[in-house]
């Protein structure tokens, strides 16, 4: 099998190295004060699929929080998602503390012990935004 890939691997070399030497150019290259519609393309396909990730990750947390009403960690999930998406949209956050996202949780988890420990203030702010 080896015998027949190494060869074939050089003809298809061969082929489109005397192509693109036919051309004097690869189809990539673009002069200098032309306008390069692939990369345009690319970011803007780039630009909808993090938009995409963005919408679908907000309409789950949107789901989560309205599930999650009356349960202990209904600000807790919410805010674990949020994290977790920050941290998968921008990898460089991995060289930050682990404080900053252990902060928010830890807030979260606060704002979820005082609403189960006085559950009247809950119910006096749903009736305030209707």
């Amino acid at each position: 099998m080896k015998k027949l890939v190494l060869p074939a691997l050089l003809a298809l070399g061969a082929m489109t190295t005397s192509a693109a030497a036919a051309s004097g150019e690869p189809r990539w290259w673009v002069p200098p004060g032309e306008t390069d519609t692939y990369t345009w393309v690319g970011l803007i396909v780039f630009l909808l699929a993090i938009f995409l990730l963005i919408h679908l990750y907000s309409q789950f947390d949107h789901y989560a929080e309205h599930r999650a009403k009356g349960t202990p960690l209904r600000t807790t999930i919410p805010t674990m998602l949020t994290v977790a998406l920050a941290y998968e949209i921008m990898p460089a956050l991995d060289h930050f503390s682990i404080l900053l996202p252990a902060t928010l949780i830890m807030t979260a988890i606060a704002r979820d012990f005082m609403l189960w420990w006085r559950p009247e203030e809950e119910a006096a702010v749903e009736e305030t935004a209707k």
